[in-house]
């Protein structure tokens, strides 16, 4: 049955560049004046740059529905995903966007009666055209967005920078709105036939109307009925601290443990920003728990938040819970604050009643988080396992239990039915990278393996 939705959603995703190609066609090789494509050059080229301006146009509509928390579509694929996606769908968009301004220009600079060179024939685009100038500082928005995306340069740039950058997205497609209907191929008021113009409409409505449903009315609506504040703040080790969250009827919360929510908390230095935290702890319709760990400034003065702090909670969101495991054995592989969203599907699969196994590597034993509570759900649950492996044992010989990283080595003797198991994984994204590939060599199949990552 998943696989038959992610068909479905993946053609929803595909159908709306096909459709545009479509209706390009008809327009260009059947329309009312001819086939476009055999006039020349300078129509050849301004029309196959139209096409390329409809897929930008496209794309940036698709880059709502897939930053758009959309819970219909990330219920199958995981909110982690969908957002990779996005990053190849905005790669696509800048180039169909390059691509139409080169090419349109292009074309038109070989107009036989106004033939000019493509630099001036741009200058006359933007002092000459209505809705062009919109349309090109729309284009430069976008490619100022999609600079500040590269890798390197996000690392450098402060969170609050890049989330303001990406806020102009909103403000691009409103720009480049009146140009696809001035000049658009199909969509302008001219065009006899009114099918394509109709489901261009329709195409927004729908992007936009579900980015505004699930990304804020929902929350906002969500998070005033139930009232969530900061009940209290506990620290767990010298360097993670759990946030508790009060609300009103957290027992109908449609949460399971593994998921996460994405919090702002209405504090000074907190409310501009909201981050996704796993819930460390299946919830139990008192109060939900976020365990964070101390790895910038925002993070760092978690335990500044005073009890009363009123919170704005999206989600629940994620596929990575104890539902996705079929078998009747599983291997659980945590590294550091990666036990987060584990440790509740450890508790949840240790209630179901399967044969739990969970490896969860440290640096040493004072970075151990929720040591206690792991140890309490093993004396509890006798089919459930844990075994410790620390990275910088002590020297004293006071640590017995395994040493070094959890690798091959560490998998075959630990755990030799290996290929038999679900395997859910949370860590460093290098971690869980080299570890899917041994899992993968070792026999466990791609459909058991459960891992999610944070880059949101």
């Amino acid at each position: 049955m998943r696989t038959g939705r992610k068909i479905i959603l993946w053609m929803l995703w595909v159908v709306p560049y096909l459709l545009a190609a479509g209706f390009w066609w008809q327009h260009v090789v059947r329309g009312e004046v001819g086939n476009m494509l055999d006039m020349g050059g300078s129509a050849r080229w301004s029309a196959i740059g139209s096409l390329l301006g409809l897929w930008a146009a496209t794309a940036a509509l698709v880059q709502l529905v897939l930053i758009g928390r959309v819970k219909w579509i990330e219920t199958t694929f995981g909110l982690d995903r969908l957002t990779a996606s996005h990053r190849y769908n905005a790669i696509a968009m800048l180039v169909f966007l390059v691509g139409h301004v080169a090419l349109v220009t292009y074309g038109h600079s070989l107009n036989d009666l106004i033939a000019s060179s493509w630099l001036a024939q741009f200058k006359e685009f933007l002092l000459d055209r209505e809705d062009l100038p919109s349309a090109a500082i729309a284009t430069a928005l976008l490619l100022i967005v999609g600079i500040s995306s590269v890798a390197w340069l996000r690392r450098r740039l402060p969170y609050e920078l890049w989330y303001a950058t990406h806020l102009v997205v909103y403000l691009a497609i409103a720009l480049a709105f009146g140009h696809q209907f001035e000049y658009g191929i199909g969509l302008t008021s001219d065009v006899a036939d009114k099918t394509f113009l109709w489901y261009w409409y329709g195409l927004y409505v729908f992007c936009i109307g579900n980015l505004v449903v699930y990304r804020v009315v929902i929350p906002l609506v969500r998070s005033l009925r139930r009232g969530f504040t900061v009940q209290r703040i506990e620290s767990e080790t010298s360097d993670v601290t759990s946030v508790y969250i009060a609300g009103r009827n957290l027992a109908t919360l449609p949460a399971r443990g593994g998921q996460f929510v994405l919090v702002r908390f209405l504090a000074p230095g907190f409310r501009w920003q909201s981050h996704p935290f796993s819930l460390s702890r299946p919830p139990n319709g008192e109060d939900l728990r976020l365990s964070i760990k101390r790895v910038g400034n925002y993070t760092a003065a978690i335990g500044e938040l005073k009890p009363g702090t009123r919170v704005v909670i999206d989600g629940p969101h994620g596929v990575f819970t104890s539902e996705r495991a079929k078998s009747s054995k599983v291997l659980l592989i945590a590294a550091g604050i990666g036990i987060t969203p584990i440790r509740s599907v450890a508790e949840d699969l240790s209630k179901a009643g399967k044969d739990v196994l969970l490896l969860y590597g440290n640096r040493d034993e004072a970075s151990i988080v929720f040591g206690k509570e792991l140890d309490d759900l093993q004396a509890k649950h006798p089919n459930f396992r844990i075994v410790h492996v620390l990275s910088k044992a002590a020297t004293d010989g006071a640590w017995t239990g395994p040493c070094g990283r959890i690798d091959e080595e560490k998998l075959r003797q630990l755990v030799p039915d290996v290929a038999d198991r679900d395997v859910f994984l949370c860590g460093p994204p290098v971690m869980m990278a080299a570890l899917r590939r041994t899992l993968r060599s070792l026999g466990v199949c791609r459909s058991r393996l459960h891992y999610e990552r944070f880059g949101l």
